[in-house]
């Protein structure tokens, strides 16, 4: 006698649920593989004897915990609420080389305002029953800062290699998976709206990076990415475009010092030169950005969101 069994299948298992019941899923996850990782990493530093503290430890936690958190959490998400394949779903596929070089060209030409509103954001200040706040987002930033200036802090090729790796590709494809691959792309299915969740994703993105005296330029940034994946049409354009993005600023810190830098904005125009550079450079990334949407239309022969 034949016995059949019923094999139980968890991928898709929660397509049918609403958007936000899934995007709760997403949060779940996103706390489970946020600590679990976490704690692997600090295991692997004590049995390797590293110190968590130092570059190589910061390395490591950095790696395996952003693997884990920006990496598995969208693909196990995808993978409980979708019954299509990840790789459409996350639309990771070949483009004409032309829309990467659109891609690029806008993070280019967007850098002097991002440079020129992260001055005017280290600037700002809360009003004064603000206070306790904002030395607690001053001390954050202080932090952040003496982090980034000892991962920065490279000696042979080797830290280099292993910077470009560890905190320029990973995330670059992780966070493009987290919040252009999944969160937007929700927001887009919940409101219909593509602007309004290309903003909101920014806005989100910004915010989980706590580094507040960066929030403005990097909240830009973060809406020029949801525009490139609109009309770039693909995960592969965000993902290089966002490492390049990483891999300037880990190759020059390499080149001149972390602090050096660091300081490649330290310039302070008056804010009528602030104003006119800004405007000059945001304009130039909407015209590249609306060229990226014509073009790639016509390369690609496909109608886009409007």
């Amino acid at each position: 006698m034949i016995m059949e069994t019923n094999k139980i299948s968890f991928k898709g298992m929660f397509e049918k649920n609403p958007v936000w019941q899934k995007i709760l899923l997403f949060i779940f996850n996103a706390l489970f593989f946020a600590t679990f990782f976490t704690y692997l990493a600090v295991l692997i530093c004590k049995i390797g004897h590293v110190a968590p503290e130092s570059a190589t430890g910061i390395r490591i936690t950095q790696l395996i915990s952003s693997t884990g958190l920006f990496i598995l959490t969208p693909l196990c998400t995808v993978f409980l609420t979708r019954s299509t394949d990840a790789a459409t779903f996350f639309k990771v596929r070949l483009v004409d080389p032309r829309i990467i070089g659109l891609g690029l060209l806008a993070m280019f030409v967007i850098a002097p305002c991002i440079s020129q509103l992260g001055y005017l954001n280290e600037q700002m200040h809360l009003p004064s029953f603000l206070h306790g706040v904002e030395e607690w987002m001053r001390r954050l930033e202080d932090k952040a800062g003496e982090t980034t200036i000892k991962i920065l802090t490279m000696n042979s090729i080797a830290d280099l290699i292993a910077n470009l790796i560890v905190i320029g590709l990973i995330p670059a494809i992780g966070e493009e998976l987290t919040f252009r691959g999944y969160l937007q792309q929700s927001f887009e299915k919940r409101t219909k709206n593509p602007h309004m969740a290309i903003w909101l994703t920014a806005f989100i993105f910004s915010a989980f990076h706590l580094q507040f005296y960066g929030f403005i330029p990097r909240f830009l940034l973060g809406a020029l990415l949801g525009y490139l994946f609109i009309y770039g049409r693909s995960m592969i354009v965000n993902i290089f475009c966002h490492f390049m993005n990483n891999a300037v600023a880990i190759v020059s810190a390499y080149i001149y010092s972390p602090t050096e830098a660091l300081k490649s904005g330290d310039l302070h125009p008056s804010l009528t030169t602030t104003v006119i550079i800004s405007l000059l450079s945001l304009m130039m990334t909407v015209a590249v950005v609306l060229l990226l949407k014509n073009k790639s239309a016509e390369w690609e022969g496909k109608q886009l969101p409007s």
